[in-house]
């Protein structure tokens, strides 16, 4: 059977996959012999220390019918102890589900089969009756755990041993109707080997097509040799979670003939091989064999690479964050992804993670607000793993950005996508120590705390830089030094001061401009001298090998943005007018109101130009004019030229005269507001807005950064994080100790309760 879980889908994002391993139970149910479960609880610690973090670890079906499944509720309680680990359970009815939500397992799956002839005989119900059960469950989940998931694994969608071919008609309508019922995700099984690579592609084009977020993972059987191929196709269609048994184990027991599931091993090395991360260490998954064969003794084990082995030279794919989009808190206490986040993932022909280039740099962000966060979110849309280090404890909960409302309700989903979030009490020793170990680790820290925060913290340029010579360090303040550094400064402030809102405004009432173009243009300019920095430590020839501080800052941003008019004045000699009052270089170039209170920009700048006008509009007699032969000349004339062009212009609608200028490439604009660009077709097209899902589980678009690279947009890894998401797995990785890390972590459980 099969199931999925989380990973997020940008239209363009470096390819990643993530593998769940279900041998624990569809392995363990077609076997006769029963494992111990010491023996299963060792195995289990094997595929967690291997890298897994998605286990299917049983069923609860009643003991009598599947033995090997009786020590399901224990099995269930050893999973739960391990930070950061998906435990997923097999429940085929109302029974089950209730003693599984009980049990604290995080994701349930539902068998459906596609097949009425299999659905009977595996579960003893029609297909339109299992959907009922869906219903039912769903609803149980509701009531007794909110928080956890329903999935549905379509078995037999591909074929059927006893009914033989299976309409994908059917397989499509059983799946919307799954999903209808309150599945939050529905996948696609092979559940008796019948699958062929174009098949697979084409029936999870259409699973996609129908179902979105809710599509699922893929689950495929090796019975007849295609299985690996059949995964690539399924990839090729834009599934990016597989499910696989180590060692091939697996099957149906009333599916005649169906045999084991695709093996992980093989699996993990064809996405690796490729260049596609899994975040699984192959090697460690070929010892996770052993504690399998002493708990299963004579039994078969299958797998190419376990045979082969691993070829001289071989190297993995680059690690990324890209395997797995955890859910809040699931790397300190065991959590489940959101179902919104299924199947969300970058298309086939997407540049790897290894070619994005900043894959490899580890960037620690001190960040809260816009200018420090945008900076994060430059190096992490590039390839960093950026880590969020957020503040807990002593009244603190996380970067207050995330609980900003009214205009400030997009700084953190906008600014902090592709980042991991750490979260530590930097006055303790614990939280301290951490901190430390985690930047001796890393190339970059960012942070845009007001002066002087950081050297209170002992985490200045001069401390950290002992500490890791290599380290460049990217302060974001409101000033560069000099007469003003002292000052505290914000994106109004520094417009005023620094005559943007002057110019923006008409004459004596100042304007600030109507986004936060300061503090984000300020976070890509630290990013432009991180990535300078970086590239003066790193060159092969003059490389120094040391890292340095880079300082960008608000004021200093703001005045390269009206260093245009600065250069006029010191051209002309004359000063810059403010916008609406500025004398324009063109004669057309203004805000038309037009036919039922349209409003559209137009623009004529260049003689050819001004005769496709003319032409277009039946204006013969201002083309004649002598008095408006030259572009120059109709500056001059504006005063009477553009009342006459907005009397003559006044009964056309926005669309005609956008239909008129385009045909004529003439520009224009359509006076839009910044909602309404959510469903501008130009950006739907490219890829500019990005699926992703915000902290609380809704899914949104996301804007992405302006640039291609190699024709690919740089796209959404991960979703913004939940608070203290990765914090247990960033932890541990440090080396601390589980008691190290449940200390450090009792001010996050502090903050959740």
């Amino acid at each position: 059977m099969m199931r999925h879980s989380s990973l997020i889908h940008p239209p363009i994002a470096p390819p990643a996959v993530l593998i769940s391993e279900v041998g624990m139970r569809d392995g363990l149910q077609s076997v006769r012999a029963t494992m111990p479960t010491a023996d299963k609880l060792r195995w289990l610690d094997a595929l967690v220390a291997a890298g897994l973090r998605e286990l299917e670890v049983c069923s609860f079906v009643p003991p009598r019918l599947m033995p090997q499944m009786a020590d399901a509720a224990e099995v269930v309680r050893h999973a739960l102890t391990h930070p950061g680990l998906t435990v997923m359970a097999l429940v085929p009815n109302l029974h089950g589900a209730r003693a599984a939500l009980a049990a604290g397992v995080h994701k349930l799956t539902l068998p459906v089969s596609a097949s009425q002839a299999h659905s009977l005989a595996n579960v003893r119900k029609t297909p339109a009756e299992m959907v009922d059960v869906v219903r039912q469950v769903a609803r149980l989940r509701d009531e007794m755990a909110p928080g956890q998931l329903v999935e549905v694994g379509m078995s037999t969608a591909f074929g059927c041993t006893l009914q033989g071919l299976v309409a994908e008609d059917d397989v499509i309508r059983l799946a919307v109707a799954c999903a209808e019922a309150g599945a939050d995700e529905v996948g696609l099984s092979d559940t008796t080997g019948m699958a062929n690579p174009a098949q697979t592609r084409r029936l999870f084009q259409r699973l996609r097509a129908e179902l979105g977020h809710k599509a699922g993972s893929a689950h495929m059987h090796n019975t007849r040799g295609l299985g690996l191929a059949n995964c690539l196709a399924a990839y090729e269609a834009g599934v990016r979670v597989f499910d696989s048994s180590l060692g091939g184990l697996g099957g149906c027991p009333h599916a005649p003939g169906a045999s084991g599931n695709v093996v992980t091993e093989d699996l993990v090395f064809m996405f690796e091989s490729m260049g596609i991360a899994t975040g699984v260490d192959l090697p460690r998954l070929l010892a996770a064999r052993e504690p399998l064969r002493v708990g299963l003794p004579g039994e078969p084990l299958y797998g190419m690479l376990p045979e082969a082995g691993l070829p001289p030279g071989w190297v993995p794919a680059a690690p990324t964050e890209a395997t797995a989009v955890p859910h809040m808190g699931s790397h300190q206490q065991g959590g489940v992804p959101d179902a919104i986040q299924a199947q969300t993932s970058a298309p086939a022909d997407q540049t790897p993670a290894t070619r994005l280039p900043c894959a490899g740099l580890r960037v620690v962000e001190f960040t809260h607000m816009v200018m420090g966060p945008a900076c994060g979110m430059v190096l992490a849309d590039l390839g960093a793993e950026v880590i969020k280090v957020e503040p807990v404890g002593q009244g603190r909960q996380g970067d207050a950005t995330r609980r900003l409302i009214g205009s400030g309700a997009g700084f953190f989903p906008l600014f902090n996508r592709n980042k991991k979030s750490l979260t530590l009490d930097l006055h303790t020793p614990e939280g301290k120590a951490a901190a430390l170990k985690l930047i001796a680790t890393a190339d970059v820290l960012v942070e845009n705390f007001k002066p002087g925060t950081m050297a209170k913290l002992g985490l200045d340029f001069a401390t950290l830089h002992a500490l890791n010579p290599r380290l460049v360090y990217v302060s974001h303040k409101g000033f560069l030094p000099g007469p003003y550094d002292h000052r505290t400064a914000l994106d109004e402030v520094v417009q005023m001061m620094g005559g943007l809102a002057y110019m923006t405004g008409r004459p004596g009432d100042p304007l600030r401009a109507g986004s936060s173009v300061n503090d984000i243009m300020g976070g890509v300019f630290g990013a432009v001298g991180a990535l300078a920095a970086l590239a003066q430590r790193d060159h092969p020839v003059h490389g120094t090998g040391l890292g340095q501080e880079v300082q960008s800052a608000l004021f200093e941003n703001n005045v390269l943005l009206v260093a245009q008019h600065m250069m006029q004045f010191a051209v002309t000699g004359q000063p810059a007018a403010p916008m609406p009052a500025r004398i324009s270089a063109w004669a057309v170039y203004d805000v038309f109101s037009v036919k039922d209170g349209g409003q559209i920009f137009l623009a004529v700048v260049s003689d050819g130009q001004w005769a496709a006008f003319c032409g277009a509009f039946g204006l013969a007699d201002l083309q004649a004019d002598a008095r408006l032969a030259t572009n120059n000349l109709r500056v001059q004339a504006r005063d009477w030229l553009l009342p006459v062009l907005r009397e003559r212009l006044a009964g056309h609608s926005v669309a005609e005269l956008a239909q008129m200028f385009e045909a004529h490439a003439l520009p224009f604009a359509p006076i839009t507001r910044p909602h309404d660009l959510l469903d501008d077709p130009h950006l739907l097209a490219n890829g500019t807005l990005a699926p992703t899902v915000l902290p609380d589980g809704r899914p949104a678009p996301v804007v992405l950064l302006p640039i291609l690279l190699d024709g690919q947009r740089p796209g959404v890894r991960l979703p913004p994080p939940r608070l203290g998401e990765h914090t247990a797995a960033l932890l541990a990785e440090l080396g601390c100790s589980q008691a190290e890390v449940q200390a450090i972590t009792a001010a996050q459980a502090a903050v959740d309760h």
